[in-house]
């Protein structure tokens, strides 16, 4: 997939976290959510929604489900012709849409993670 141009004029980016039973964010959705403050970049998030594990109808759910989506965080990118872009892997969100040159450590230790049989030596 190519990156998206123009300095992302004219998208719209929802990110969802979750919140787990306790009411906490998850720890990767917070891990996201700082490295996204830290970056300066949370200001070209448009709106940030909530899958409440204590309350399966909510936003985040819904569009987990819209998308087929099992995890969280994630991101809806909204193009300007109206497609949707959905982005599970944060460190390929970051490349693609931000521009950001993400952290090498921290794109293997993604792929390692969404990839539990991933065995490598």
């Amino acid at each position: 997939m190519q990156p998206i141009s123009n300095a992302n004029a004219g998208i719209n980016i929802v990110m969802v976290q979750k919140i787990k039973l306790n009411g906490e964010r998850c720890a990767q959705s917070e891990r996201v959510f700082q490295d996204l403050k830290t970056r300066n970049l949370l200001n070209q998030i448009h709106q940030v929604v909530i899958a409440d594990e204590r309350d399966p109808s909510s936003i985040g759910y819904e569009l987990a489900a819209q998308h087929q989506v099992d995890n969280a965080p994630f991101f809806v990118v909204t193009l300007v012709n109206g497609s949707t872009l959905v982005y599970t892997a944060y460190q390929r969100f970051l490349k693609e849409v931000l521009h950001q040159v993400p952290d090498a450590a921290d794109e293997i230790a993604e792929i390692i993670a969404q990839n539990s049989d991933l065995d490598f030596i």
